[in-house]
């Protein structure tokens, strides 16, 4: 499977890693994600916080899955440069990109700043419509049923 140049500028950069396929890896990234969805598609719809916190995760778990198709792995970049990468192979619009850029800030403050600040419905809404979404592309995009 050819890379696309994207992915090897970034392996040359050693942002990323070449790493070796691992075997149903993709399957399931895939799996957790749609895990992920359906967890939070479950959830009380005044969860906020925890409907967006899942959609978040699961959509970082379509991130591994695409980055394991490719063979490569973040190093010292990251979460952000994956999501980046990823997000530009599966074709996300610019105001989602906008969107989950803005998510991963919120994460990763919370993780290692401040407490989570306040998520509004429409905030959730839309992170679980943006796994929904792309969910089904990086199934298509990694020919994985």
């Amino acid at each position: 499977m050819p890379r696309p140049a994207e992915y090897e500028n970034l392996i040359k950069t050693k942002a990323f890693d070449v790493v070796a396929p691992t075997p149903a890896a993709i399957a399931g990234f895939l799996r957790n994600a749609a895990d992920y969805k359906a967890t939070a598609e479950a959830l009380e719809p005044e969860r906020h916080l925890q409907v967006f916190t899942l959609a978040y995760e699961g959509y970082f778990q379509v991130v591994q899955a695409v980055l394991e198709f490719y063979e490569v792995r973040t190093k010292e970049a990251g979460r952000n440069l994956a999501i980046q990468r990823v997000s530009t192979s599966l074709g996300v619009s610019s105001q989602e990109f906008a969107f989950i850029t803005k998510a991963h800030e919120r994460r990763n403050g919370t993780s290692y700043i401040s407490p989570f600040p306040p998520v509004s419905k429409a905030e959730a809404a839309l992170m679980l419509s943006i796994v929904t979404k792309y969910l089904p592309v990086a199934h298509v995009l990694t020919g994985t049923p």
